[in-house]
């Protein structure tokens, strides 16, 4: 047993009471959970193949130290597993998750070889600060059936799977950042996303928030619903504000889509606003209601947009920026009977070709 009882409370860089637990061995960690209000999760090694599994108990603190290590395993994943109520959950200063994604990219994202989701969250009343991500196989974290949680101060990088650094044929891909799936009371901010698929990914809900982001090269601070063919609720998201938030360099910036194979729901009270945009390379505002899921290496989408999932009281807000001489600054692709009640107030994208609306927004000319 490798599990150490603090006492000694001048010797920690943060302010501990004495029922703390340093953890630094995998197989320690349960025990830990069930002794310590306190936990600091020091340079951890995790076997491949094996979640780091954090069922929290109501009003323990959490801490990551130093840099914790994900062994390699042909698997689906997550790497991390936390569900608590009434926890704080921080990073301290240098601490590093690595995922060690090299070993998984192979350009193809989950159309390609097997791979392990990162993060996989579930709290209620809950705090989560200074995470560092590194190097995630696949998608980087989904915070799911979870109410009452702010996520601050992140960094995910993945940068090191851009094509232009790690080649076409060890890229990362749907390395998205941030999913949110039926949350309430969410506030994400603050924030950093380096990565190859959407910035934010924001799945179903009611009363979430993005503030304060920065984007490196991704897809998108992104809305998409239509993941079940059977629930409405599954399928619906309302009362959503993204703000005060930068893009730089990637493909989209905003991308609101409904999937055309998946069933009823709606998306309603959705406000952007104060976005900027720099460089981006295939779409500024994209809104789409023919998406489906594709490799990659595909961009076809289906001819006909459907009404399964309309969109309702939209409106952006404040938004500017550049974009390449190849990208479409606002690309509309509405089913009939599918949009509502849309407001488009200063937005101005310079750059790019031709855009394509079939439907415009009130006080907005495509």
């Amino acid at each position: 047993m490798n599990l150490l009882l603090v006492g000694l409370l001048a010797i920690l860089p943060i302010s501990l009471k004495a029922d703390t637990c340093i953890v630094q061995h995998y197989l320690d960690i349960p025990e830990a959970i069930q002794k310590c209000t306190i936990l600091i999760l020091d340079n951890l090694d995790i076997p491949g193949g094996e979640p780091l599994r954090l069922p929290l108990r109501d009003g323990q603190r959490l801490y990551f130290r130093g840099t914790t290590t994900f062994g390699y395993a042909v698997w689906d994943g997550p790497l991390v597993v936390i569900n608590g109520t009434n926890v704080a959950i921080e990073g301290e200063t240098g601490a590093v998750l690595d995922g060690q994604g090299p070993l998984y990219w192979d350009g193809l994202g989950e159309w390609g070889s097997l791979k392990p989701k990162f993060f996989t969250i579930q709290l209620h009343n809950s705090s989560m600060k200074g995470i560092n991500i590194l190097n995630s196989p696949v998608h980087c974290v989904l915070l799911a059936d979870s109410s009452d949680v702010v996520l601050s101060e992140w960094n995910i990088d993945n940068g090191a799977g851009d094509p232009s650094v790690a080649g076409n044929d060890r890229a990362g891909h749907n390395t998205d950042g941030f999913d949110v799936w039926n949350g309430t009371n969410i506030k994400i901010k603050n924030s950093i996303v380096t990565n190859q698929d959407d910035c934010v990914a924001i799945r179903c809900g009611n009363g979430i928030v993005i503030d304060d982001l920065t984007c490196y090269g991704g897809h998108g601070l992104s809305i998409s619903v239509g993941f079940s063919n059977e629930s409405i609720a599954q399928n619906t998201l309302r009362n959503v504000a993204v703000m005060n938030s930068v893009l730089m360099g990637g493909q989209n910036g905003i991308h609101i889509k409904t999937h055309v194979d998946g069933g009823l729901g709606v998306i309603e009270n959705v406000t952007y606003s104060n976005i900027v945009l720099h460089g981006l390379g295939s779409y500024g505002i994209n809104i789409q209601q023919n998406y489906r899921n594709l490799p990659g290496n595909s961009s076809s989408f289906p001819s006909e947009a459907t009404n399964n999932i309309p969109i309702k009281n939209l409106q952006l807000i404040d938004i500017s920026g550049t974009l390449e001489d190849k990208a479409v600054p606002y690309y509309i692709f509405c089913a009939e009977a599918g949009c509502f009640d849309w407001t488009f107030s200063k937005v101005l994208l310079k750059g790019g070709h031709n855009s394509t609306c079939n439907f415009e927004p009130d006080n907005f000319v495509c």
